[in-house]
């Protein structure tokens, strides 16, 4: 478990790499112990997510097992904070890129909590104010793809297309996630 200074420490860093600003990768611990530590970020997130999942159920139509919906999202959750570092490693490889794996997963755990703090800020809007809102969840989501491809560029040191090619391979992952998990609901 990462020491309070470490999280504030590597939360600044995906801050600063928010910012479009390539040093934030030196806040990060990109030691294999920080590699570890890195997945504490999915403690940090599981309280929004599970916000989302709420506001998702809460929206449908039909009954379900709340019971059954938490096994459920509960896994898909897992299953996503575990399934890209595990492709991670495969096309890391056959990209060539495979020395800066470990600054990859790190850096990208610790942007995830940027991420949902910036999704939940735009969910609220759209709650707050529908037609706007909308707008703000669309603009919101553009913007925390740009940020998840400036990560993997600037984690993996390389160039706009192959950055742009993982961070698609990382989208149709969660995708597949996402939509197993929904049929099982």
């Amino acid at each position: 478990m990462p020491s309070r200074e470490e999280v504030l420490r590597s939360l600044y860093g995906a801050w600063r790499l928010a910012w479009l600003d390539r040093s934030g990768m030196s806040y990060f611990d990109l030691t294999v112990e920080g590699f570890w530590r890195s997945f504490f970020a999915a403690i940090l997130v599981a309280p929004g997510y599970a916000l989302l999942v709420a506001q998702k159920l809460l929206g449908r139509p039909e009954e379900f097992s709340a019971l059954w919906a938490f096994l459920v999202e509960s896994t898909a959750y897992v299953v996503g904070w575990a399934a890209f570092p595990v492709v991670a490693i495969g096309l890391t490889q056959v990209l060539g890129l495979g020395r800066n794996y470990s600054a990859l997963i790190i850096a990208a755990n610790w942007a995830a909590v940027i991420q949902i703090a910036a999704f939940l800020v735009a969910v609220g809007a759209a709650f707050v104010a529908p037609p706007l809102g909308s707008l703000l969840v669309t603009l919101v989501t553009g913007a925390i793809l740009f940020y998840q491809w400036f990560v993997v560029r600037t984690a993996l040191q390389t160039t706009g297309g192959l950055a742009l090619a993982v961070v698609l391979v990382d989208l149709l992952v969660n995708t597949a996630i996402n939509l197993s998990a929904e049929r099982l609901l």
